[in-house]
């Protein structure tokens, strides 16, 4: 274990503790709590004052063979085939640029194997001459799932379909209705919260594991149908193989961004909070939440919101 750590200071009663981040590995079942909220300040400064958008891209199961084998290459071919989808809907149904993140995640709630893109999409575009943010007709809706969805299956399978391993995917598998789901999520800082457990954590982290008696692990997980607490018991061995088979190569990155939110356009996002400050009237500037820490580190005597402060040792 690590010398290095996280300090976390009550400003009103004094007490402090110091939280150790392991081995600091982005998979790791215990990292990733700090992770998450500095993750969050440093996505302050792209909050729009705007509806968000969530869109999920998701594949029929016959591929999963597919990821299990290349699975650095066919993410990168999930994210190319959402982000050329995402940019055409946004020209031809907003008549401007959009911006959007995107995240991968390869497990269901209870572990198993589900390949599939997260995106968080502001809700609205940058014009053409980039003089004019351009809303949806509907404020609560941005894009038809139908049609994206048919043109993400479009574009996934001209990716893939030259590939030997392709060939064994079933033929009525490449005209499924591929699943994209569009909802809208509310304002920038509940959708930045909403996803960031996604992109600083991976499968499992040890709060959701309640039992190892030798031989089986007991962990809990949310039904996403029911949104009911639900348990699954499974051998050490089997536990192990659910964790490493979503655990992507070295190096790789799970968070890609796209359009006005990309890298390489930082002076559009900048334009587009610019303009938005203009166009919307003073009642619906609402000034963006900062983030705060979790809810773990409120402090255990006076519930006050813990500071934080890296260390290289634990206080004395």
């Amino acid at each position: 274990m690590s010398g290095h750590g996280i300090v976390a200071v009550c400003p009103n009663c004094g007490h402090y503790e110091f939280h150790y981040p392991s081995c600091g590995n982005r998979n790791c079942p215990k990292c990733g709590h700090h992770k998450v909220t500095e993750w969050l300040a440093k996505r302050q400064q792209a909050m729009l004052p705007v509806n968000y958008f969530m869109a999920t891209f998701t594949l029929p199961h016959e591929y999963n063979s597919l990821f299990r084998k290349a699975p650095a290459q066919m993410v990168n071919f999930l994210f190319s085939a959402v982000s050329e989808s995402l940019k055409e809907f946004g020209l031809s149904k907003l008549h401007g640029a959009i911006g959007f993140m995107m995240v991968y995640q390869s497990w269901c709630r209870n572990g198993d194997f589900h390949p599939h893109v997260h995106c968080l999409i502001p809700g609205g575009a940058l014009s053409k001459n980039e003089e004019y943010w351009l809303w949806p007709a509907k404020r609560e809706f941005l894009f038809p799932e139908k049609p994206l969805s048919r043109l993400f299956r479009g574009k996934f399978n001209a990716l893939i379909k030259d590939l030997p391993e392709a060939q064994a995917i079933p033929k009525s598998s490449w005209f499924k209705e591929y699943v994209v789901d569009v909802k809208c999520v509310g304002d920038s800082t509940s959708s930045f919260k909403y996803l960031a457990a996604y992109t600083q954590r991976g499968f499992i982290g040890n709060d959701r594991i309640e039992n190892y008696d030798g031989k089986n692990v007991t962990f809990r997980y949310t039904d996403s149908q029911t949104r009911t607490i639900k348990r699954r018991t499974v051998t050490a061995i089997k536990f192990m193989e659910l964790y490493l088979q979503h655990v992507m190569p070295k190096g790789f990155q799970r968070i890609r961004y796209g359009g006005f939110w990309g890298a390489a356009a930082r002076k559009k996002l900048i334009l587009a909070k610019q303009i938005l400050e203009t166009m919307l009237p003073a009642a619906e500037r609402y000034e963006i939440e900062q983030f705060n820490c979790s809810v773990e580190y409120r402090c255990p005597r006076c519930s006050t919101m813990m500071e934080l402060h890296h260390s290289r040792a634990p206080p004395q």
